[in-house]
């Protein structure tokens, strides 16, 4: 996840220095530089949130139960035969 912040952060940066150069020469406007270091912290912690995220993805993936079996909470158990035929219904009279 490191690597990825740090990536993220050098190449906002030459793009956004890019873009406010190109702007510069074309169109004779000026970003100040408070802008242009918002608009790269930004990015960059937009790129923490989303690394983060697919990071947490990436485990939950990974994540076996403890047991080894995993039981659907919405059905009904399974019966067994044998359990259920030594046992007498009762008498609804």
């Amino acid at each position: 996840m490191k690597k990825t912040v740090w990536i993220s952060f050098f190449v906002s940066l030459i793009l956004i220095n890019l873009f406010a150069w190109a702007m510069q020469q074309y169109s004779g406007f000026t970003i100040p530089l408070v802008l242009r270091l918002v608009m790269v912290l930004g990015i960059t912690f937009g790129s923490i949130v989303f690394a983060g995220a697919f990071a947490l993805v990436g485990k939950f993936e990974e994540e076996k139960p403890l047991t080894g079996h995993v039981r659907d909470s919405l059905q009904p158990e399974p019966r067994v035969e044998a359990e259920h035929k030594d046992h007498k219904k009762p008498d609804t009279d």
